[in-house]
Formats: structure tokens, C-alpha cells, sequence
């Protein structure tokens, strides 16, 4: 009876907390998933590297991503202040298509000088693409920008271009 009992106990507690709930409580930075996410996705957007993503949510590459599910991420860290102009390039090459890199770094360059911390004198526009935060705060968290200044990150600007690129079908954003 005894053990019928904490059998039955132990079942009801599993049903009744789902362990993404139970993760996401020790999780201090959380992403809801949507369609088409996928651990390397969440990873991009995390400006983070695959195994981290995989370490902290105890998954690997054979784990289903389920939508609406709270998957932990780390926190984001602040870019080195300083980078170089070639390491500003290939973050860029990394965000964009290949067929469309040439024309997104000169947009960069044109936009910030290749600063990724440019912010416009009337503070509307940050980083590489001196993307209009609040003009695009909407769908930015989608790709990981909650906060103006995360546009400062030129891995998050950069795919934050990238995103803006798709959803306007083209370079418009920047004409």
C-alpha cells in the first residue's frame, strides 16, 4: 500500500510539472521557440555557440524543439569594445548570404563606418545598420534584440540587418 501510494505520488508530481517548466524557473534567460527554430537558429540569435545551447538545456542534436517551449539561453555579453575592420567584415560575411555580403558591408560602411557602436545624433539608430529600434522593436526580439542597446552587438545588428533585408523583400530599408 505504502509503495502503491509514492509510486502514485511520484507519477502525479511528473504529470503535473512538465520539465521545461521546471527548467525554465533555473533559467535566467529564456527564448520562446517558434516555427522553424532550430538549435543552431537559437544559437545565432543567442550570439552564442551550438554545444553552449546544447550544455545548458541538457539537450544535443537529437532533441525536438517543440513551439512554444522555454529553451535557456546565456546571457549576452558585451562585444570586445575594440574590433578591427576585418573582424567587423567577416562578422557580417557570417551574418548575410553570400551573394548578398559585398553589398551589405558596403551598406555598413556606408551606414556607421564599420562602428558597431555608431548611434545617429538623434539616438534613433544603432550599430553597423543603424537599425531604428523603435521603429522595428516589434519583431526585433525574434532575432534576440530586446533593448536598443543590444544593437550595439555587431553579431545581433548584423543578423538584425539580415532579418530586416527578408522581411522588407530587398535593400529598401536602406534607400
Amino acid at each position: 500500500m505504502k509503495k502503491t501510494f509514492i509510486a502514485a505520488a511520484l507519477l502525479v508530481s511528473i504529470l503535473v510539472i512538465p520539465p521545461s517548466d521546471v527548467h525554465a524557473k533555473q533559467c535566467s534567460n529564456a527564448y520562446t521557440a517558434k516555427r522553424g527554430d532550430s538549435w543552431w537558429s537559437i544559437a545565432q540569435m543567442a550570439n552564442t555557440s551550438l554545444n553552449k545551447i546544447f550544455r545548458i538545456n541538457n539537450a544535443n542534436t537529437k532533441t525536438r524543439i517543440l513551439i512554444g517551449e522555454e529553451i535557456c539561453i546565456p546571457a549576452v555579453t558585451s562585444p570586445p569594445q575594440t574590433l578591427s575592420r576585418a573582424q567587423v567584415i567577416q562578422i557580417i560575411r557570417d551574418a548575410w548570404p553570400d551573394d548578398l555580403e559585398e553589398k551589405a558591408i558596403a551598406i555598413a560602411q556606408r551606414e556607421s563606418n564599420l562602428k558597431p557602436r555608431a548611434v545617429n545624433s538623434s539616438k534613433c539608430c544603432y550599430g553597423l545598420f543603424q537599425i531604428y529600434y523603435r521603429w522595428h522593436k516589434t519583431w526585433l526580439p525574434d532575432v534576440g534584440v530586446t533593448s536598443a542597446s543590444q544593437l550595439l552587438n555587431p553579431q545581433l545588428n548584423a543578423v538584425a540587418a539580415y532579418r530586416m533585408y527578408q522581411r522588407s523583400n530587398g535593400w529598401r530599408p536602406w534607400k
